[in-house]
């Protein structure tokens, strides 16, 4: 009977020391992913929580938030981002038990690529008991971990996720332009813009013919005054006058895109096109310049208003 009670407690002792030798005091849960976006482009997009919920494994899913944190759940957890520093950020994860706080890096492994890890930590205390709660719910967390992680990865591999915009690479046709400019102390209104126009079909008429719809440049100066180019394409090289001037394009190589709506969507488009730009190291050759492809005039919802955008590029 005291060797069966000695082996029990033998037993008993082993067991709890393997408890204590798999299951650590502190769990360390770690996932990575590769995403097809460099890291700058992926911290940009994920940095705005608001839009968590167009990639969010659980539509729906988006609570109120606490203490400036926005929530999403995911299973038996809520996760929210609280702090955010360059290509870092803390995540909170919550639960009926406590609240963890993790952290989520992006590193560019590639020139078009970069790898996403998240680390969490979860103590899990000194009783036996509590350690295998602990191990199950890190389990648990692993899983969710890997989904949310799934959801980014989709979400950011979508270049128009990532900069609202879908682009390509073209050149253009349009290399012989007259084309006019003046200063203004504000950004050109619809008329003023259309009266540049007409000065410069004034000038053609007879002489040229206009082969393609106007197209715009506004450059912010230093002194707070807006210069603002208009051109026209035509079929022949046209002489100088004194407010018109024949320039001659040499065809290039263009990040080309179409932006449908009006003054606030085309400058957002601009702004992208520049984090694109510096995100893929590409360098701008020139000034970019937009097609009026909708005549203004005619259109008075600028919601419909279509412009494509030119970005000289090498």
């Amino acid at each position: 009977m005291k060797k069966l009670l000695l082996f029990v407690v033998i037993v008993l002792l082993l067991a709890l020391a393997s408890l204590y030798y798999f299951i650590p005091a502190n769990l360390v849960i770690v996932e990575t992913t590769h995403v097809h976006c460099v890291a700058d482009a992926g911290f940009r997009a994920l940095s705005n929580d608001k839009s968590w919920a167009a990639w969010w494994p659980e539509k729906g899913s988006q609570g109120k938030p606490v203490d400036s944190v926005l929530f999403y759940s995911l299973g038996k957890h809520q996760f929210g981002l609280s702090k955010k520093l360059h290509n870092n950020f803390e995540i909170l994860i919550s639960s009926e038990k406590d609240i963890l706080p993790s952290e989520m890096n992006l590193f560019s492994i590639a020139q078009d690529s970069s790898l996403l890890k998240w680390q969490v930590t979860i103590h899990a205390g000194n009783n036996p008991f509590e350690r295998i709660s602990a191990y199950n719910r890190a389990l648990d967390l692993k899983n969710q971990m890997h989904t949310v992680l799934a959801g980014i990865q989709t979400y950011l591999s979508s270049f128009r996720n990532v900069y609202g915009f879908q682009y390509r690479e073209s050149s253009t046709k349009d290399t012989m332009l007259i084309s006019t400019k003046t200063t203004l102390t504000h950004l050109p209104s619809t008329a003023e813009t259309y009266a540049l126009v007409e000065k410069l079909k004034t000038y053609c008429k007879g002489d040229c013919k206009v082969t393609g719809p106007p197209m715009l440049n506004v450059t912010p100066m230093q002194d707070s005054n807006y210069r603002v180019m208009v051109a026209l394409p035509v079929n022949r090289m046209m002489l100088p006058s004194q407010d018109v001037q024949p320039v001659k394009m040499v065809p290039g190589k263009f990040i080309v895109t179409e932006v449908v709506g009006g003054t606030g969507a085309v400058k957002k488009a601009h702004e992208q096109i520049q984090h694109y730009f510096q995100d893929y190291r590409r360098t701008a050759m020139a000034i970019p310049f937009e097609y009026l492809i909708t005549d203004r005039r005619n259109e008075l919802d600028s919601n419909k208003w279509v412009t494509a955008i030119f970005a000289p590029v090498y």
